[in-house]
């Protein structure tokens, strides 16, 4: 069943409320939350000695406890899901539903679930953000499902000639460019890093993240929520 937020005052103290991030790589997402005032938890199958939020755990994201936390944030793996693999199929397992009959079936407060925009037939409702919303030189379009209601930012155009992050390896090539002359992929570790405010993170952490500021967004509309359930 679901249990009151952790948001509250404790011999005049105020408790941050505790978010599990699952699938959580190397903290993309976690920075986003920490700045939006959340105690993070992350979980990942594989070890992530870089992860940028409070605490780390290898484990199964599908069987970690969800026992003590306010929120939680999911982002199962997207490669199933990607343009690429609807055209040509994929062995890639989909999670999405899988995730979202765990968080319901608990009882978590409140939930969002991230992924890539060839997920949308599979998500509910959900809300899209891209870089140019937070005047970030970074292509990245992602959706966000949540069972809060999610607001957008204002409207913003995306930046002509932002950056994509992808790709296997840093190797210093470009892999696309535009028709007008630019360059799509980010071809270094630095060009990535700062695509995606991410100073701390490899190239795989950095192609397989959100930027920080998609998820601070995200948390401030959670931690509203969150005072509003506590109040």
């Amino acid at each position: 069943g679901r249990r009151p937020s952790s948001s509250r005052r404790t011999a005049g103290r105020r408790v941050k409320p505790r978010l599990l991030d699952l699938f959580c790589c190397e903290g993309g997402a976690a920075v986003g939350y920490q700045r939006a005032g959340f105690h993070v938890t992350g979980v990942d199958i594989d070890p992530q000695p870089n992860y940028a939020g409070d605490e780390f755990h290898q484990a199964d994201a599908l069987e970690f406890p969800l026992a003590g936390f306010d929120a939680v944030h999911a982002s199962p793996p997207c490669q199933g899901y990607t343009t690429m693999s609807n055209r040509h199929g994929s062995t890639s397992p989909l999670l999405i539903d899988a995730v979202r009959d765990r968080l319901v079936d608990y009882g978590v407060l409140v939930w969002v679930i991230e992924n890539v925009v060839g997920a949308k037939a599979h998500m509910r409702s959900p809300m899209r953000l891209h870089g140019g919303q937070f005047g970030r030189n970074l292509y990245r379009p992602r959706l966000f499902e949540s069972n809060v209601l999610l607001c957008p930012p204002p409207p913003a155009p995306r930046v002509k000639d932002a950056a994509a992050v992808y790709g296997v390896r840093e190797d210093r090539r470009r892999l696309l460019t535009r028709k007008d002359g630019t360059e799509l992929r980010a071809a270094s570790l630095d060009e990535a890093r700062e695509a995606m405010e991410m100073p701390w993170a490899t190239w795989n952490g950095c192609r397989e993240a959100i930027p920080p500021a998609y998820t601070e967004w995200v948390g401030a509309q959670l931690m509203a929520h969150l005072e509003v359930l506590a109040a």
